[in-house]
C-alpha cells in the first residue's frame, strides 16, 4: 500500500513540516509524483509513527510489545 503526496503532506500539515520530518527541503516534497513509490512511503509512515502523527485509514502503527 502506497500513500499519495496528499496524503503524505496531510499528515504532517504542510509540505515544510514533512520536509523538517523527513530530513529534507520543502522543494523536494514539491518535487514527488502524485503516487508516491513503496520506499517513500515507508519513509514517510516511519517519520509520522516516529513523531506520534496520526495515519490515514489503512496504515497503522506497530503495537507496543507486552511488559514481561
Amino acid at each position: 500500500m502506497t500513500l499519495t503526496k496528499q496524503q503524505a503532506i496531510g499528515i504532517f500539515g504542510t509540505g515544510a513540516e514533512t520536509g523538517r520530518a523527513l530530513g529534507i527541503t520543502r522543494s523536494a516534497v514539491s518535487q514527488w509524483p502524485d503516487v508516491l513509490d513503496q520506499r517513500m512511503t515507508d519513509l514517510v509512515v516511519g517519520a509520522a509513527i516516529r513523531l506520534g502523527k496520526t495515519l490515514p485509514d489503512g496504515f497503522s502503527a506497530p503495537a507496543e510489545p507486552a511488559a514481561a
